[in-house]
């Protein structure tokens, strides 16, 4: 049974309240009729405002659609008095027909965007009004239609219409629909509503089908809607087609905006704002369209979230003055847990995957995965960035998205491609997500309690066993966004473990975390082992990885190339390659004497996002002309020094000097070229924005064009979508060029091309080093940089783990060593000497 507590109850009862106290002073005849009129107005208007207001915030849509859902309910309820209908048909057929028409708007638009929702709404409401106003039989058409009394099927009496009694009739009504807004405020309808609109991925994986979310808030919105159109023919007592109008709907979306949008109190205000602007309009002696267009840019400006929602957050600051007690974290000096010991080979298999095969479009994520999962088991999954790795885990999540999937998945006997993603976690499958993605609108106990379609007492006690469980009890009642990135790490976990499930995925859990919250993890991951919870998890945090894990499997291009207990897997010369890469012949490197000047130097840096430290403590000198590799796994924080280097992200602590006018060009991961624009439109761009016009432009872009392989000089026109891989990093390079760089800095150059084109572009980035330009390779293959590089850092976990130049026979051993641990072997044999 759906629990409500107390406070909720007493918070709901509120709105009717109110209603009964205003409905006492109308009838006392305090208030003049004229503004009896508008305070019955403003209840409509309240309800109105309610079902847009809702609709917006909880479920993300904004609809111009609702000024045909409210005449809809005005012409029921007029058509209906003149032919004897029944007051209750004639709402409750209102809010049926309204509510159809909505569950069919919201389930189309939930496959669109924003804007398509907006376009298919603003069709709909056209075509509405249209056949309105030409159904003269039924609407009166631009006449209109008068508004008879309602009798009661029911023996509730006659309800009559533009008169007190209507007028009460509104006021009570509004009272309720606030009250039954309250109500559903703490419910998992609200929540899941929230939930679908946050993070559409992340809701599937718990089960909620964003779809059929829309659908659901569209047509209560819709209902509710159609009501505010009812109780307006009762206040005004005739319908005509003058307030059903476009300019209804982007005064709705005004309204809502101004009292702001999901909260109850600013429908309250936005049913106000709706009454009495005309009035205030004409006191202030202009147009009303102009009055409300001052209003909503004055809000948007001053007030982005809207008055209530404002009001709010004050009010909670001045409550939360008192400190809050830190999150407790486990200390790293406690004793480490031991995993609980691998199942026997006669374990039950709990997934078995045969020959899975996932493409997009020609590119092949995964091919020909086959492994087996017993219950109880941990899993782990390892291999470099681009590996298959995600794209294995959201294959058993059901969150593949565009990609085709072949093979055979058994899970529990039982075939597991064929389940929706929101049908698996009924099967017992839970899963986290490389970036916490936690509902932001949601506190941290509703991010736990939306994964139940009811929410009850018991449900309740569980979601405050799972927090204590994992440390969040403190800040149960705290938005994520209030929280540091360790804490939402656990909490993506909690959601994960919220329905016990049989198999948990866990994607990268310990990324990001520092020492003390990576054990804290490691022990919660034993508990799940010793409840018999089967695990599949990966991580490029090899140390605190290997220290859970059973059994290891590793992937490269999309494909296991090895498999072993944690201790001896990468002792498997494929799985090293597979990260260390396989450099090519060290090719001749510019000549360096020692007297080269420092371009760019780095000290003490270290580089923080929120509560996630992605540097620590760097010290780096770039010389000129020279060749730097920056080695490290997926996660290590090269990106971060790059764009540092680049002088596009200013450290959180410690210094960056650069030579006076130093000129930099960085190449991002990715290459995150215009597809839609031609080569030539790619480098001009760059150009302009170098500030490089007219002649310059030309006479540079025939040079950058000169460097580039004869096959793509004859292509300028062609979009850069058409190019391959290889050929799309190049121009990414030469887009680079165009700014004329003293350094370059090449963000992981060799990411998803073949063995021949990273030779080319490596190739090609030498040569700029022997014409002077000192270049920063940022790399995952080890071996690769070191076949490339006059000097290579190895980053571990955001620090320099050990530096050193290739050409040192000894370095290449601790630099790997480095690679996968953080450790030089040369200074810890320093510090035993």
């Amino acid at each position: 049974m759906s629990d409500v507590s107390r406070s909720t109850i007493a918070r709901a009862a509120l709105g009717p309240l109110a209603a009964a106290v205003l409905i006492a002073v109308l009838t006392t005849g305090a208030v003049p009729p004229y503004q009896a009129y508008s305070v019955g107005l403003a209840a409509v208007y309240t309800v109105l405002v309610i079902s847009v207001n809702l609709l917006a915030g909880w479920a993300g849509i904004w609809s111009i659609a609702h000024p045909a859902f409210f005449a809809m309910g005005a012409y029921f309820a007029a058509y209906g008095s003149t032919h004897g209908w029944s007051l209750e048909l004639v709402v409750l057929g209102a809010m049926g027909c309204s509510a159809a028409f909505g569950a069919f708007l919201g389930g189309v638009g939930a496959r669109f965007s924003m804007l398509y929702v907006a376009l298919l709404t603003l069709a709909f409401t056209m075509v509405s009004l249209e056949v309105m106003g030409q159904w003269t039989s039924v609407t009166g058409g631009d006449q209109g239609i008068p508004m008879e009394k309602l009798d009661s099927a029911l023996g509730l009496g006659t309800l009559a219409s533009a008169g007190t009694q209507a007028q009460y009739i509104a006021v009570g009504a509004a009272g309720i629909a606030l009250g039954v807004a309250a109500l559903a405020r703490p419910s998992s309808l609200r929540m899941r509503l929230v939930a679908a609109k946050s993070h559409p991925m992340a809701a599937r994986s718990i089960g909620i089908a964003p779809e059929a979310q829309s659908a659901l808030a569209f047509a209560v919105s819709a209902a509710f809607a159609a009501l505010a159109g009812v109780l307006l023919a009762l206040v005004v007592g005739f319908v005509s087609p003058d307030p059903f109008s476009l300019a209804l709907a982007i005064s709705l979306i005004a309204a809502c905006i101004l009292g702001g949008a999901g909260t109850l109190l600013g429908a309250v205000v936005g049913g106000a704002y709706l009454t009495w602007s005309p009035t205030a309009a004409e006191s202030a002696g202009i147009p009303q369209p102009i009055l409300q267009g001052l209003v909503l840019i004055a809000v948007l400006l001053v007030l982005p979230g809207g008055v209530v929602p404002f009001l709010g957050k004050v009010v909670r600051r001045l409550l939360r003055r008192s400190a809050s007690h830190p999150p407790a974290l486990a200390d790293p000096t406690e004793p480490f847990i031991e995993p609980v010991p691998a199942p026997s080979s006669t374990a039950p298999e709990l997934l078995r995957l045969d020959e899975v095969t996932v493409t997009f479009g020609g590119l092949r994520a995964l091919e020909g995965a086959s492994m087996s999962v017993r219950a109880g088991e941990t899993l782990a999954i390892i291999g470099p960035n681009g590996a298959g790795k995600t794209t294995l885990l959201n294959v058993l999540s059901g969150l593949v998205g565009g990609g085709r999937v072949a093979g055979s998945v058994q899970y529990d006997g039982k075939p597991l491609l064929r389940s929706r993603a929101t049908a698996r976690r009924r099967l017992g499958i839970g899963r986290t997500f490389q970036h916490a993605e936690t509902f932001p609108e949601l506190t941290v106990l509703e991010n736990v309690l939306c994964t139940r379609r009811r929410i009850t007492a018991q449900n309740r006690a569980r979601a405050a066993e799972l927090l204590d469980r994992v440390g969040l009890t403190h800040v149960a009642d705290r938005y994520p966004a209030e929280l540091p990135f360790g804490l939402h790490k656990r909490l993506d976990l909690a959601r994960a473990l919220a329905e016990e499930p049989e198999l948990l995925i866990l994607d990268e859990p310990f990324g990001g975390l520092d020492a003390g919250e990576r054990t804290l993890l490691a022990r919660q991951i034993v508990q799940e082992q010793r409840r018999g919870t089967a695990i599949v998890i990966i991580d490029h945090v090899l140390d605190d990885l290997f220290a859970v894990a059973h059994r290891v499997v590793a992937f490269d291009f999309g494909r296991p190339i090895g498999e072993g207990e944690p201790g001896k897997v990468l002792d498997d010369p494929r799985v090293r390659t597979s990260y260390l890469g396989e450099g090519g012949t060290r090719g001749e490197l510019p000549h360096r004497d020692g007297t080269e000047r420092v371009v760019v130097r780095l000290d003490g840096v270290d580089h923080a996002y929120g509560g996630v430290t992605a540097l620590r403590g760097v010290d780096l000198a770039i010389t000129q002309g020279s060749i730097v590799g920056i080695v490290g796994a997926n996660g290590a924080g090269k990106s971060t020094l790059g764009r540092i280097l680049h002088g596009t992200l200013r450290p959180t602590r410690g210094r960056r000097e650069a030579d006076g006018d130093l000129r930099t060009a960085l190449v991002p991961e990715g290459r995150a070229l215009f597809k839609t624009l031609s080569l030539r439109e790619n480098l001009e761009v760059a150009a302009y924005a170098a500030g490089i016009r007219g002649a310059d432009l030309r006479a540079r872009l025939a040079e950058t064009a000169e460097w580039l392989p004869s096959r793509l000089r004859e292509r300028m026109g062609v979009p850069a979508a058409g190019l391959s891989g290889g050929e799309q990093q190049i121009l990414a390079i030469a887009r680079a060029l165009m700014a004329r760089p003293d350094l370059l800095i090449v963000d992981e150059p060799a990411l998803g091309l073949s063995p021949a084109m990273v030779d080319e572009v490596y190739a090609r980035l030498g040569r700029l080093a022997h014409e002077g330009m000192t270049v920063v390779l940022l790399e995952q293959s080890l071996t690769r940089a070191a076949s490339a590089a006059h000097e290579v850092a190895v980053l571990h976990e955001g620090a320099i783990a050990v530096r050193g130049e290739p050409s040192d026979l000894t370095f290449l051993a601790r630099a790997e060593r480095a690679y996968f641990d953080g450790k030089d072997d040369a200074a810890v044999a320093a510090v035993q000497g």
